[in-house]
């Protein structure tokens, strides 16, 4: 689908592929933006219309990738799907990097600056209430930019967003909507993204160390000999030690484990991590696994979901379980990050209909640049510096979306990419299906769409809605 603006650059609603197209060879139209397209009327007024379509933003966050769904209030069907892929394991490798380089250079004794927020320095950095680290800012910033830039070229009046993995309200009280829906399938999607959560994604008895990748829902007294599908008597476990466990209690196992002998080390080794693990749990009530991924998830989810309350003023608020209850039960969809996206928050029983024949816009965050003044080599020392810390040459900036007509030579043709420029005059081409197109003049270029910090590309979805 295309999106349509007025006249005044307001906001109309979608249009199809063809009739855009139609609508330029007739010269009732121009290009506005290429990704997302927009095209702008240029006889038609939004003031003219008194029910123009109003749109709903559907955002399923992700560490990885985000996944947006834009759906028309009125008629329930799908407009538009966003994924957008994030840099934030990029970022933290950058700022280790610059770590170790300035760690080096004091080490070294190398004149530089003292280190200014050293912990227990009294002049120590404080730190702002609501803080999140660099690598996981750009998430969230990745994420509310593009509702903003979404915003002002179509009419999106309503939000609903995925903030947390589960509901404990459900858990704790299933008279909240109703004792059978809470008690039944949706109770059990809740419970299992809480055992996700609760228990850092890693099996209690043996923390992975049997290689098995498949968690279960597991219950330590089996209900075969009492066990309920209480919170209380839940964890997780992979499928080979819950397999193993069979109908035995933790405590029961522990003692088969110590009186049982292996003969092959591997074995050996996996029995041992299991007593050791169901020592901690049946002593300690011990928690295995890291809990960094839950700690920057939460935060990250909580800052979103502030900056959309102040562009909404009102968000619908989802978990996790719902939006897998609901594309795996209501909609019938297989995972993907758009179609999440589209099943968080409440969904029609009949379903969507697909407007955007399968295409997502894919987008790749990439920066905006450095401000490092140098190169550094393996000693952590600047051996190249950059003088000239100019952004444009020829007016082309890195980043910029551009078309290039080659007439002749080794790359004959007509290529769209993001263009990386070079001082001298022969810049480079990235495609949006990869290639790289290097040499080329600035006499053969283009200029489509300026940087924003962001590539671009079409794919299309595992199916359509």
């Amino acid at each position: 689908m295309v999106i349509t603006l007025d006249k005044h650059k307001k906001p109309l609603g979608f249009t199809t592929e063809k009739r855009a197209r139609k609508l330029m060879e007739a010269k009732r139209a121009v290009i506005c933006r290429y990704f997302p397209t927009v095209i702008i009327l240029m006889d038609r007024d939004a003031r003219d219309y008194d029910d123009l379509p109003t749109y709903r933003i559907k955002i399923d966050p992700g560490s990885v990738h985000t996944g947006i769904a834009i759906v028309c209030n009125e008629t329930n069907r799908v407009m538009y799907s966003i994924r957008i892929e994030h840099r934030a394991e990029e970022i933290t490798k950058l700022l280790q990097a610059r770590n170790s380089s300035r760690r080096n250079r004091r080490n070294r004794e190398t004149p530089y600056r003292r280190s200014k927020w050293k912990n227990g320095n009294r002049n120590k950095r404080p730190s702002k209430e609501g803080c999140l680290p660099p690598s996981i800012k750009s998430i969230g910033d990745n994420i509310v930019n593009t509702v903003k830039k979404l915003r002002r070229f179509i009419n999106i009046t309503e939000c609903s967003f995925e903030a947390v993995r589960f509901d404990s309200r459900l858990m704790d009280d299933p008279d909240i909507e109703g004792k059978q829906y809470q008690q039944g399938t949706l109770s059990g999607y809740e419970l299992r993204e809480y055992l996700l959560e609760h228990f850092r994604h890693t099996c209690q008895y043996c923390g992975g160390a049997s290689g098995d990748n498949v968690l279960e829902w597991e219950h330590m007294i089996p209900k075969s000999r009492g066990g309920t599908d209480s919170v209380r008597n839940a964890s997780l476990s992979c499928s080979s030690c819950n397999r193993e466990k069979g109908a035995m209690t933790p405590g029961e196992w522990l003692g088969h484990l110590r009186n049982t002998g292996f003969s092959a080390s591997k074995d050996k080794q996996l029995a041992e991590t299991r007593i050791r693990h169901l020592e901690g749990i049946l002593l300690n009530s011990t928690v295995y696994g890291s809990s960094r991924y839950s700690a920057w998830t939460n935060s990250l989810r909580k800052s979103i979901e502030k900056d959309l309350f102040d562009i909404f003023g009102e968000v619908e608020c989802s978990s996790g379980g719902r939006t897998k209850y609901n594309r795996e039960k209501i909609l019938k969809l297989p995972k993907d990050h758009h179609i999440d996206a589209l099943a968080v928050g409440s969904v029609p029983e009949e379903g969507y209909t697909d407007c955007t024949n399968g295409y997502v816009l894919h987008m790749t965050a990439m920066g905006r640049g450095t401000r490092l003044r140098g190169l550094i080599n393996d000693c952590g020392m600047i051996h190249v510096k950059w003088t000239d810390r100019r952004k444009r040459f020829n007016g082309l900036q890195t980043g910029d979306i551009v078309r290039v007509r080659i007439p002749n030579g080794k790359y004959t043709g007509t290529y769209t990419g993001r263009v990386m420029i070079r001082k001298s005059g022969s810049h480079d081409i990235r495609t949006l299906d990869g290639e790289l197109v290097t040499g080329t003049k600035r006499s053969v270029y283009s200029v489509l769409q300026h940087a924003d910090g962001y590539g671009y590309n079409y794919y299309i979805g595992k199916i359509g809605v």
